[in-house]
């Protein structure tokens, strides 16, 4: 594969991880304080989301390997790179409050500030990578 090839692929990756149509639907039915029960958009959205979380979770597990186990649902390794490396100090707390969260989310019970905290640290390390993907490939 080309470096531009495997460029493109990459963004593609993280482009499509980085999407967090999930986020802000739990993010606006939280704000709004709705509800009005469980919608199949939510319901597939928490899924989709705690899927996302308990694949991050084995790999942050195995964090000082690569290549490790992805599941149904991939983490780009830039991602997963940039979360052990903001989170270098507090690694095992992080993964608690990912734990926590995917436990929240199981029991389908309402999120709180601190649960929204871990989401967006996870969206900005997605983000940073798509954009510092995109520049490279924009490089070129």
């Amino acid at each position: 594969m080309s470096n531009m090839s495997s460029l493109s692929h990459e963004y593609a990756s993280v482009a499509d991880f980085s999407r967090a149509e999930a986020v802000l639907l739990l993010k606006k039915r939280f704000a709004h304080a709705e509800d009005n029960g469980e919608t199949d958009e939510l319901r597939n959205a928490t899924h989709r989301l705690r899927e996302i979380l308990s694949t991050l979770l084995r790999r942050l597990a195995d964090a000082g390997e690569t290549g490790g186990e992805q599941g149904e649902v991939a983490i780009p390794e830039d991602v997963l790179a940039r979360i052990v490396e903001e989170h270098q100090g507090e690694l095992a707390y992080f993964r608690e409050d990912v734990g926590r969260l995917v436990a929240v989310l199981t029991a389908n019970a309402r999120l709180g500030r601190k649960d929204f905290d871990v989401l967006d640290a996870i969206c900005e390390a997605a983000e940073a990578s798509a954009s510092a993907t995109f520049r490279k490939l924009w490089r070129r």
